[in-house]
């Protein structure tokens, strides 16, 4: 079957959405201020009238307008990311793509020591990562990931000159742009299509550590597959995580080195799993390279950037999906609200299927598995959420 995409992030939808978001969300006094977001253009014209036996035309006026694109002030930008590190391939390294490509777009600095890249090895390294972004000047700080939170809710008061962009966590700091996306409505259709999938009636997933951005997949993805099982009275089972008790099966680690990474994945496939989601970083590697060494025809969804494209070409026949998180864009969108003049603190951008700032990828090497029946039902089970018509209680996010 050819391969499809049905529900996509839509890089400059997003973007869009963010600059809207923040600079009409932050400041509700000051009604004055007016960002120019894209080009627009409006054209009218008379119209040619019609009556039988007789053609009556009046000559058409076009009249049209464009508004300028948007003025950007280009800010001095520090990014943080949490231990994962940027070459994580997931959301450190979205982040901090979406500074690239403000600094691309002329809304960020780029002079060979803005915009600066800091990355943690462990928690220790957030709060002098953080100090150096300060003692160098920087007008705008990005930091990735739901553990850097408390550290920028302790420096953002301090430094009400600097604007903040929390990337995976809520805030209420007047300078600090919260970003949070619903992923386990993407997840749930995740778990639905692995339902489908499927051949030993067995999937699974982990994570790297029981935190709320790395359970939100997890759990999504179980009541996909419990959806399914409903839906066509079957009996898929699920490792790894237990709505009821909302834990499961968590390596301690994002680091794909650890020996426990691979030992999690090789235990999940022992039991039978053949559909597998990593959570957390670079840790579906070594499962890619388990089930690779195996043999076997199993796969892995990956989680926040399109794994296919985004892990290494040894590894895009083991992607059956990927579960996208629109992180590049929210901090592009941040950053050039920013720069464009607009308030930013004291709210939280709510990511989900509405506004395509999550979505599922094509199915690319796995296509041909995935039937035209299934690949339209995952499809009405993205819309069905989206419309209220499939309904949870979803995990908790934005509050």
């Amino acid at each position: 079957m050819e391969s499809r995409t049905w529900w996509w992030i839509g890089g400059g939808a997003v973007v869009l959405a963010l600059i809207l978001f923040f600079a009409f969300s932050g400041d509700e006094t000051d009604d004055t201020t007016t960002i120019p977001v894209a080009a627009d253009s409006t054209t009218t014209s008379e119209a040619t009238t019609t009556t039988e036996g007789e053609t009556t035309t009046t000559e058409g006026e076009s009249t049209t307008t464009t508004e300028a694109p948007p003025t950007f002030t280009a800010l001095k930008v520090c990014f943080v990311t949490d231990d994962a590190g940027v070459d994580d391939l997931s959301f450190n390294f979205s982040g901090w793509e979406g500074v690239k490509a403000a600094a691309a777009s002329g809304a960020a600095v780029d002079d060979g020591t803005f915009p600066i890249l800091l990355e943690s090895a462990s928690e220790a390294d957030y709060q002098p990562h953080i100090e150096t972004c300060l003692a160098a000047g920087s007008e705008h700080i990005v930091t990735t990931g739901f553990k850097l939170g408390p550290t920028v809710e302790v420096f953002a008061p301090q430094n009400p000159e600097v604007q903040w962009t929390l990337i995976d966590a809520g805030s209420n700091a007047a300078n600090v742009a919260g970003s949070e996306f619903q992923t386990d409505e993407a997840a749930f259709a995740a778990g639905y299509l692995a339902a489908g999938v499927t051949q030993t009636g067995i999937v699974a997933t982990y994570g790297g550590l029981n935190i709320p951005t790395v359970a939100i997949f997890l759990d999504g993805y179980a009541r996909g597959v419990a959806h399914y099982n409903e839906i066509k009275g079957t009996s898929v089972q699920v490792l790894g995580w237990d709505v009821a008790t909302q834990d499961g099966t968590f390596t301690g680690t994002f680091n794909e080195a650890e020996p426990i990474v691979r030992a999690t994945c090789e235990s999940q496939l022992d039991e039978g799993a053949d559909i597998i989601l990593p959570v957390g970083g670079a840790i579906n590697l070594p499962c890619g390279t388990a089930i690779q060494d195996r043999g076997i025809d199993a796969a892995l969804i990956g989680v926040d950037a399109d794994a296919f494209h985004a892990m290494g070409e040894q590894y895009q026949d083991v992607w059956l999906v990927t579960i996208l998180k629109g992180l590049k864009e929210a901090v592009t969108g941040s950053i050039e609200a920013h720069a464009s003049g607009a308030p930013l603190g004291g709210n939280s951008f709510l990511g989900n299927l509405e506004n395509d700032a999550v979505g599922l990828s094509e199915f690319h090497s796995w296509s041909d598995s995935v039937t035209d029946e299934l690949a339209a039902e995952v499809e009405q089970i993205l819309a069905d959420i989206q419309s209220g018509a499939i309904t949870w209680d979803k995990f908790p996010v934005g509050g």
